[in-house]
């Protein structure tokens, strides 16, 4: 049975004053890790070429740094709560890749309070993959690392008898707005 008309224009009409979903927002990443044994996954987001993850290259350097932010839900693209941040670059030297300044942040509460390991004894970093592709950059391994509690997190001191082992992997192919050259 065909629409009647007013159908038709009313359908049409729902059509267009139906709420929108940005299709720019995207997933890119994942870390997956326990806190503690409790399982978790943090997602790389991004929407309309915005993102908290980046990539920098320096080329005189041949070093690489990145910056993977994961946001606690596939929604969130620029949230400080709950989230976990793993840092690291990597040095090309003779067509070896080796990772540097390895550091994990849970951010518990934004910037107000979590856990932070950035020693070197504290933390085993491996880099599977790193590979250049057309969408990107694909950055893919594994960290152990055991950090401690600090408040505040940018400042506060470091409090050793609160600590946190945070085991997990990443992969990610990060996007080319995420990426700079210097």
């Amino acid at each position: 049975m065909p629409f009647p008309l007013f159908h038709r224009a009313a359908f049409a009409a729902a059509i267009c004053l139906a709420p929108t979903v940005s299709l720019a927002q995207e997933v890119f990443g994942t870390i997956n890790a326990t806190l503690d044994g409790a399982e978790r996954s943090w997602f790389l987001t991004s929407q309309d070429n915005e993102s908290q993850t980046f990539g920098l290259t320096i080329a005189i350097a041949n070093l690489q740094s990145f910056s993977l932010w994961g946001q606690p839900n596939a929604e969130s693209v620029k949230t400080f709560d709950d989230t976990l941040l793993l840092s690291f670059d990597v040095m090309s030297v003779g067509g070896q890749v080796i990772p540097l300044n390895i550091s994990l942040i849970y951010l518990a509460d934004g910037w107000t309070s979590g856990w932070l390991a950035d020693e070197a004894d504290n933390i085993v970093f491996t880099l599977k993959t790193l590979e250049q592709s057309d969408d990107g950059v694909l950055v893919e391994g594994r960290f152990e690392a055991l950090a401690y509690y600090r408040e505040p997190l940018s400042s506060g001191e470091v409090d050793t008898s609160r600590e946190m082992q945070i085991n997990g992997s990443f992969s990610a192919t990060l996007p080319s707005f995420t990426l700079q050259e210097r």
